[in-house]
């Protein structure tokens, strides 16, 4: 008798390890499925990355629908399907996209030695580095030019476009000596008017134009390369989920 009660005492624990087991198993695999998975260009993407860029990114989306659907801002504005994708997930797609383009231009920027971090953590923290010294400059009384302190997305703007303006002015790097057969053609390419006058501008009253105009149209052409050649990994329905589930 003792031995029959051992042997379903040792049978019982059995039974709970492997419930145990089962559950333990069950929560993991449910965790891994419902988990946040974004890389881009080799750029793990936090929630807090995609949010930022996914606010930056709706407003434009919100109109882009509303132009090309003739689409109405109403309450299920974001759950409706436009050519068979709902409006959150249009939303994923542009977020994605911005994404590949903002880490473009900042690994070629480190790749010229413009930054030394490339990652969203060291961006973050030029930011908010950004804004103490502002601060700090404002509290004694120092003059400080454009604004006192800069939003995240502001200063991504600012840093993004000095960025591409330090790349262009520097002649040296590639693209950026251009051939005289180049600016000819990019001049003939449309008119050149300056000031009030109604007439066409010569090559050398707008060169300085034309050949920013092509460095920049080169800079964006690389730019737009690097975003075509990146590798996007991840679980975009649980990106799209989350999209949803923080739409304003």
């Amino acid at each position: 008798m003792k031995n029959r009660k051992k042997q379903f005492l040792k049978l019982g624990i059995i039974l709970l390890a492997i419930a145990v087991t089962g559950t333990v198993a069950g929560i993991i695999q449910y965790k891994k499925a419902n988990q946040f998975d974004l890389t881009v260009a080799e750029h793990v993407i936090s929630k807090e990355e995609y949010l930022n860029c996914m606010k930056a990114v709706e407003y434009d989306t919100k109109i882009q629908i509303q132009q090309e659907y003739g689409a109405i801002y109403e309450d299920d504005f974001w759950k409706k399907q436009y050519d068979g994708k709902h409006g959150y997930e249009i939303l994923a797609d542009n977020t994605v996209e911005e994404l590949k383009h903002i880490h473009a231009v900042y690994d070629l920027a480190k790749e010229q030695g413009d930054i030394t971090d490339s990652s969203y953590e060291a961006l973050e923290k030029r930011w908010k580095d950004e804004n103490a010294e502002r601060s700090e400059k404002v509290e004694k009384g120092e003059v400080i030019y454009g604004l006192k302190e800069y939003t995240f997305q502001l200063y991504l703007d600012y840093e993004i476009s000095t960025l591409k303006e330090k790349y262009c002015n520097d002649t040296n790097r590639e693209g950026m000596k251009l051939t005289e057969d180049e600016i000819q053609e990019h001049y003939q390419s449309r008119e050149w008017i300056f000031g009030d006058s109604d007439e066409n501008a010569d090559l050398e009253m707008a060169r300085i134009a034309v050949e920013r105009e092509l460095r920049e149209q080169k800079y964006d052409d690389m730019i737009t390369q690097r975003e075509t050649g990146s590798q996007v990994v991840g679980n975009m329905e649980n990106v799209n989920r989350l999209t949803l589930k923080n739409i304003q």
